[in-house]
């Protein structure tokens, strides 16, 4: 173990219940997998929580450099990455559940939300779509991550060494709430985004990357996925990873556990 991994061990000592977050999100992950396969089947066509469930497992590289710049570090406790050790500007300890626990989370909150917004805006067909996703998405997802972020941190899953703004206070550590209000704002844009549909219903990154213009079939849901991978990818980074980089990068100290 390094010396950060000690330092990080001394700090946060045993994490309680971990399989929470190990076994649970292999489990649950799988679930998903296996519903979307048989969804996919039967209907010829990728579900919502499908597409959501392998763009955000692809985008799980995020989490260690957004990590890096808002200082968290993860127990050493947990099973780690194989193929993914320390590196420069991210978290030293990259906990091998993190590709299935962001599938598994977006899978079910994005989809759920989107529907949410789509009954609302039936019933209300003169508000917005954007209006309705951001009043409906931002404040559940900022009051999840403030829960679910406050409740790890004191289960010493993981800590934040260097805390950026105003926080909230636990007996293992401090939880700055800038990131939660990014998340919470990214949430009610891109829950936006996907509940809008065209007269075909396609949603609007679908029908300007081209997929509404493919016929029916596999090539169609290939492209459908893609599609979602890239925008996923794309407006995760720029509104919650970026700026914690940036923010480090420019006005950030030195850090013992997250160097």
């Amino acid at each position: 173990m390094s010396a950060i991994q000690l330092a990080n061990a001394s700090q946060m000592g045993e994490p309680v219940n971990p399989w929470m977050m190990e076994a649970g999100s292999f489990w649950i992950w799988g679930g998903l997998l296996l519903l979307t396969l048989i969804w996919t089947l039967k209907d010829k066509r990728l579900p919502l929580f499908g597409l959501v469930l392998i763009a955000a497992t692809s985008s799980f590289w995020q989490e260690f450099f957004g990590d890096w710049g808002a200082y968290v570090a993860w127990n050493p406790a947990f099973a780690r990455l194989p193929f993914w050790g320390e590196m420069a500007h991210t978290t030293p300890v990259k906990p091998l559940f993190i590709p299935f626990s962001w599938g598994w989370w977006f899978a079910l909150s994005i989809p759920l939300l989107v529907a949410l917004t789509r009954w609302i805006h039936r019933k209300f067909p003169s508000v917005s779509v954007s209006l309705i996703a951001m009043v409906i998405a931002f404040p559940l997802f900022l009051a999840y991550q403030i829960n679910v972020e406050g409740s790890s941190v004191a289960n010493g899953w993981w800590t934040y060494d260097v805390v950026i703004g105003p926080a909230l206070e636990s007996e293992k550590g401090r939880l700055p709430l800038v990131f939660p209000l990014l998340i919470g704002l990214w949430a009610g844009l891109f829950v936006a985004m996907l509940a809008k549909r065209d007269a075909d219903g396609f949603m609007p990154h679908e029908a300007r990357m081209g997929v509404a213009a493919k016929p029916a079939g596999w090539s169609r849901e290939w492209a459908r996925l893609w599609s979602m991978i890239v925008v996923f990818q794309v407006t995760f980074f720029i509104i919650n990873i970026a700026p914690a980089l940036i923010g480090r990068a420019l006005f950030g100290g030195p850090s013992l556990l997250v160097p």
